[in-house]
């Protein structure tokens, strides 16, 4: 009898937060995750498990990439990026706005990249550890 191979449901990045609280009441109030007990935040198909750090210095997102030669003329990602979450290109300006009238902390506005006959647009939020979230999308 042949072996079942196993299937991953979903995956949660461990993320370390200086105050799980405020953490919590930021992905939730602000950038609307579902937000359990345990610290699972998600939507959408993103999710993250919030747990608190032992020390301050344990909070550590993603350092900004080194340069490198990408495909096409793309100069790069403009701050460091701890997730990247696709959407399609009006959902990405949907996201926007409702992030930013929530008061979201905004890593940068949206940006739009000619791609030959398509368009990209991105924006990024910040939470409240410094936590990058990237969401992009194509036309």
């Amino acid at each position: 009898m042949p072996a079942v191979r196993a299937q991953i449901k979903n995956a949660l990045q461990v993320r370390l937060v200086s105050d799980l609280v405020k953490a919590k009441t930021y992905y939730q109030d602000i950038l609307g995750f579902t937000v359990d007990d345990w610290g699972h935040v998600e939507r959408d198909g993103v999710g993250f498990i919030l747990q608190q750090a032992e020390k301050p210095e344990d909070v550590r997102p993603n350092a900004m990439p080194s340069k490198r030669d990408y495909p096409s003329d793309w100069p790069g990602p403009p701050t460091s990026w701890d997730t990247y979450a696709y959407s399609d290109f009006g959902g990405v300006q949907s996201l926007y706005d409702e992030f930013a009238a929530k008061g979201a902390i905004i890593a940068y506005e949206p940006l739009i990249e000619d791609m030959g006959s398509r368009q990209w647009k991105e924006f990024a939020v910040k939470d409240v550890d410094g936590y990058v979230i990237v969401f992009g999308g194509g036309s």
